[in-house]
């Protein structure tokens, strides 16, 4: 039965095969059914709006019920933005990057697995440099960097860049290390998010480069794993990720498309649209910039090594800017919803690969490593996904990674 689904919901995907489901079903089906049993135009059209009725009625209930099966909750529909809210946009040396200054959707219940219902995404303002930093995501970095303020940059994807709302307070791994330093550092100081949701490890390089690094930070801390694997196990690999990754610039005009069209109040129509064209970013944004064929069967080898000279180029640029760095090993939680799915497992596989690759790398290179992998428990309570903390869970983690930059100061 679950197979049966998966194949339903991939065939979705695809315009022509959806395209082809709906006109079948709501169109054909009918059309001979009334040229079957009607009798006259009259009761051609009765039989023909019954038909349509019906038909819609069945499919939602059918839906319903079958992605609540399938995914494990309710289908919230996804709200029409109008193309001039969107807060990403095309970067001509990397995928995408936040506008600058400008406020991100508005707030709505979050659709993690776990704790469902309990956390919100909320509604923040990106600051000077095009992140969300701060508990409203609007907190500059000063540029140049104030005489005495010691600067600490968090550099990641969205495990670090994530935040969430619990009861009206926001929540991310650097604010939570911000709070839990103040305690022990008597000079000014500031803990900056310059992490990106959806980000893989060249991303992060090149936005290192070109942007970060000129915030002249005194510690970094590299906390990133998991986002690379897809471009690991897409066919035809190549080390520029030119493989996997196209800049979002291709496919933006989708979502100037797609906020054209109306919203319908109809749960299996506005999934159906939303599978076809991009609606909303938090959903739609990776599958606009990915490209390539998806193999869980290929070696994730030379991924691995492109993964590790990412990252040494990133410390390399830390050590010739006398830039302190922090590694961090990552974690990966298989809870019970996953825990069996292959796919799942094997991330967890490659993920180890590229801890292994940190724990070198922090040898290699005389850094402080920070072995949160080991020192966060599997558990629902850290939590709310396979890889995103619950606040309990971002406490940890920075409480873990303030210990080693308590040693450095």
């Amino acid at each position: 039965m679950i197979e049966w689904l998966n194949r339903f919901m991939q065939s979705l995907k695809s315009p022509g095969l959806g395209i082809a489901w709906a006109l079948s079903i709501f169109f054909a089906f009918p059309v001979i059914l009334v040229a079957i049993i009607g009798e006259g135009i009259t009761s051609k059209i009765i039989i023909f709006i019954g038909v349509e009725v019906i038909l819609i009625f069945g499919a939602e209930l059918c839906f319903s019920i079958g992605y609540r099966f399938y995914r494990g909750m309710a289908y919230s529909p996804f709200p029409k933005i109008p193309f001039k809210d969107i807060h990403i946009e095309p970067h001509p040396y990397i995928s995408f990057i936040c506008k600058r200054n400008f406020r991100t959707e508005k707030s709505r219940p979050a659709n993690y697995p776990l704790h469902k219902g309990k956390y919100f995404f909320g509604q923040y303002t990106t600051n000077n440099i095009n992140f969300l930093n701060g508990p409203k995501g609007n907190r500059n970095v000063e540029i140049p960097k104030p005489a005495g303020l010691y600067r600490i940059n968090c550099i990641g994807a969205s495990t670090t860049g994530n935040y969430i709302k619990l009861n009206g307070k926001s929540f991310s791994y650097p604010m939570e290390l911000e709070g839990i330093l103040k305690s022990s550092i008597a000079t000014p100081f500031e803990v900056n998010n310059c992490g990106q949701g959806g980000y893989n490890s060249a991303d992060i390089m090149v936005r290192f480069a070109l942007q970060v690094i000129d915030t002249k930070p005194d510690i970094v801390v590299i906390y990133h794993a998991h986002n690379d694997i897809h471009a690991y196990l897409t066919s035809d690999f190549k080390p520029d990720y030119s493989h996997a990754r196209r800049n979002l610039g291709e496919n933006y005009w989708k979502f100037a498309f797609a906020a054209k069209i109306p919203f319908i109040p109809i749960r299996f129509v506005n999934f159906l649209v939303n599978q076809w064209l991009p609606g909303d970013f938090r959903n739609s944004l990776i599958n606009q910039v990915t490209k390539g064929v998806f193999s869980p069967d290929l070696d994730p080898s030379l991924g691995l090594q492109t993964y590790r000279r990412n990252l040494q180029h990133i410390i390399d640029l830390c050590s010739c800017n006398q830039i302190k760095v922090v590694l961090s090993t990552y974690c990966h939680y298989l809870h019970d919803a996953i825990k069996d799915e292959p796919l799942h497992q094997l991330y967890g596989q490659i993920i180890k690969k590229e801890n292994e690759i940190v724990r070198t790398l922090a040898i290699k290179n005389n850094l402080r490593l920070v072995d949160n992998a080991l020192l966060v428990p599997g558990d629902d309570r850290y939590f709310v996904d396979s890889i995103h903390f619950t606040p309990e869970g971002m406490r940890l983690l920075a409480g873990n990674i303030a210990e080693e930059i308590q040693k450095i100061l």
